[in-house]
């Protein structure tokens, strides 16, 4: 990832992106979503892009039992805390 000192960017927040989504979904689990909330940032960085639905489709396959809602909720919550912390994938 970029240096965030130099861009303004914060670093990738997933204890935010875990907030997030639990505020969508009040019935995930706090363990649940910090770990897809991780694994998303993997996700978004091997992809390149602020792409939801592409994370959202690879949280799933990870974790099918998790289930399709967590998978939405955390892969849109870590596009928008990205967005909002002008944190880049592509980056690095």
């Amino acid at each position: 990832m970029t240096d965030p000192s130099r861009t303004g960017a914060r670093p990738y927040d997933t204890d935010a992106v875990a907030a997030a989504a639990m505020s969508k979904d009040p019935g995930l689990d706090r363990e649940l979503a910090l770990q897809l909330a991780g694994e998303a940032w993997d996700e978004l960085q091997d992809i390149g892009a602020l792409d939801a639905p592409e994370v959202a489709r690879r949280l799933l396959a990870r974790h099918p039992r998790a289930g399709a809602t967590p998978a939405a909720q955390v892969a849109s919550a870590a596009v928008e805390v990205c967005r909002a912390s002008a944190v880049d994938p592509a980056a690095g």
